[in-house]
């Protein structure tokens, strides 16, 4: 659609809203008032409001908001004062007669917004509601305004501090400055730097600071973003700001450093064209560092500035291929290879190659990420190979993201390490719906160097990493968390096969446990599931029951009772003999079910 095009819509858009609104007419509501009356009063509301602010919600100048109070002063229904803790400052407050035309205009308008709806459909209503949402956030997002602040102003030390409170609500184990790379005033202004804030109507909701490092670069820092404002490309904008003050500082590369739960803003980076480079400082909270050529010419290969290599990804299943999906619409390099051949247009599109074969993957990678189903498969691709996996993994990372045998996953990490390479795991709590939405939980172990540098290329497929220690804690606790799913999910399934038994409605039963304590994400997908009768694998019946073996193994290995992961383990053993394993793990209400039937008889 071109501007004009816009413009005209929008236009099209005020004359029939103001039109439906009754907004045009002098008595608003049927009131004896037009509607910018009516407006101060439902700004002004139950608790009062101090003038200036008033002013500034609604961006009107002050004679004109003057004799629109007098003219509620005159109707008997605002009192203008001075506030009590501040006699300079002026304060309006209903009065018992404006709280109870308050009410009125109140029910006035519901039942406006109610002839509205009452002719759609229940989709249309919907669908307007929904509309109205899209162009409310859309109007905020064109009200906010940003422009350059000294940093030692009010505003921009506000900002800062909310920056920091956010940094330290996000960061694992808080966040705290005076461990920072510090950064004074005077390098963020002008000749050395420049710092910009985001207002809206006066109150700081975002900011970003430049500062020049040599005579050619310069660093971005402190973007900030008010959680109120997420989504609507606030971020972007002051990125954009920042790199446009970076030129006029005759910059012609930008450089940032963030640390790895800042999820948003590492996408924000990638989707700005920004290359993910080595470590350019000693940040102490940073786990990503990023640069960006503002000329348009390529950045100079080697160093800080050198962007990673390849990634390569073996294995494409049930996780694996949402995983993949992910990475590569990152922006890393990928190369990919399964043991089952996939044309997946979605990886292309994104850039990814498919290799012929491992040795292929690996001769392109530093860094080869494995999801494989078991170590049976782990050593068909790493070990039936020309040279074995000695000749593959020297020089190479490999990060296991499979769930392994936790003494296995021990001797290949030796093995992998005496070869001259480097290994890292890291199982990965969740199944095909949260690999696809980037929400998996990374259990991640090995050396710390090696890890430091591992935990950067997982930020776009989890909400959470935790680091656990060396091989194998990072399976061992993959295996405790899997202890609880197997049992929860399980329960379900039971408690589903209960309710069908005593006749009872299934989507009654899902309505009490998704509103109950015992909710969580895991509970709510498997519960619609079981309601639509979905047994499609998101974790299948036969993976469970593999880790079931690996729980039940694990603990006798270290004397720990596990009674319920060895009733899980017999019973998802049952539900494979049966020609269920490919089924997702709520399919054990089939199990459960045949069980029941057969004692029956």
């Amino acid at each position: 659609m071109s501007l004009e095009s816009r413009i005209q819509t929008i236009r099209a858009f005020n004359r029939d809203v103001t039109e439906r609104l009754g907004v045009l007419e002098d008595r608003y509501l049927a009131r004896d008032r037009p509607l910018s009356l009516d407006r101060l009063l439902w700004e002004i509301g139950t608790e009062g409001i101090e003038v200036r602010e008033l002013r500034s919600r609604l961006g009107l100048d002050s004679g004109y908001t003057s004799r629109q109070l007098r003219a509620l002063e005159q109707e008997g229904l605002v009192v203008v004062s001075p506030s009590e803790h501040d006699s300079r400052v002026r304060r309006a407050t209903l009065t018992p007669s404006g709280l109870a035309e308050l009410a009125v205009l109140d029910r006035l308008s519901d039942e406006l917004v109610g002839t509205i709806l009452a002719p759609l459909t229940e989709r249309q209503r919907d669908e307007l509601a929904t509309a109205t949402e899209t162009v409310r956030r859309l109007f905020t997002a064109s009200t906010v305004a940003i422009a350059a602040a000294d940093p030692a102003s009010e505003p921009a030390r506000w900002a800062v501090d909310a920056y920091r409170r956010t940094l330290d609500d996000r960061f694992d184990g808080g966040f705290r400055p005076d461990r920072a790379v510090p950064t004074t005033d005077d390098a963020l202004r002008p000749p050395s730097g420049l710092f910009l804030l985001a207002t809206l109507k006066d109150r700081p909701v975002g900011c970003v600071a430049v500062t020049r490092v040599d005579d050619t670069s310069a660093e971005i820092r402190r973007l900030w973003v008010s959680s109120e404002l997420r989504g609507l490309g606030i971020g972007r904008r002051l990125l954009a700001a920042a790199e446009e003050a970076a030129a006029s500082l005759g910059a012609g590369v930008v450089r940032l450093d963030t640390n790895r739960t800042l999820t948003e803003a590492i996408g924000l980076y990638r989707a700005a064209g920004y290359d993910e480079a080595a470590p350019f400082n000693d940040q102490p909270y940073a786990h990503h560092w990023f640069v960006k050529s503002l000329t348009g010419e390529p950045l100079r290969g080697g160093g800080a500035d050198a962007p990673p290599g390849r990634i390569g990804f073996l294995g494409l299943g049930i996780m694996g291929l949402p995983m993949a999906r992910r990475l590569a619409r990152s922006g890393l390099g990928l190369t990919v290879w399964s043991r089952t051949p996939k044309s997946d247009d979605e990886l292309a599109a994104a850039g990814a190659r498919t290799a012929a074969n491992v040795p292929e993957v690996f001769a392109q990678c530093d860094t080869v990420i494995v999801m494989l189903r078991n170590a049976d498969a782990v050593d068909q691709v790493l070990r039936d190979v020309p040279g074995g996996l000695a000749h593959l993994v020297a020089g190479r990372t490999i990060v296991n993201m499979g769930t392994l045998p936790p003494e296995y996953s021990t001797a290949l990490a030796d093995e992998v390490e005496s070869a001259g390479g480097h290994y890292v795991e890291a199982p990965v709590s969740g199944s095909r719906r949260p690999a696809e939405d980037g929400k998996l939980v990374a259990m991640v172990a090995g050396r710390p160097d090696v890890v430091r540098r591992t935990v950067a290329l997982l930020d776009p497929l989890c909400a959470q990493i935790a680091t656990c220690g060396p091989v194998p804690s990072g399976i061992t606790m993959k295996l405790a968390a899997n202890v609880f799913l197997i049992a929860l999910v399980t329960g379900l399934a039971e408690a589903f096969h209960f309710a069908d038994r005593h006749a009872l409605d299934r989507d009654l039963l899902r309505g009490v446990l998704d509103a109950g304590q015992m909710s969580s994400p895991i509970s709510r997908v498997k519960t619609a599931k079981l309601v639509a009768d979905d047994l499609s694998a998101q974790a299948a019946i036969a993976d469970v029951q593999m880790n079931a073996e690996l729980i039940v193994d694990a603990a006798a290995a270290v004397g720990a009772g596990v009674p319920l992961s060895e009733l899980c383990r017999a019973l998802y053993a049952d539900a494979v003999s049966r020609g269920d394993g490919a089924l997702d793990m709520v399919g054990i209400i089939r199990t459960i079910a045949g069980g029941q039937q057969d004692h029956c008889r």
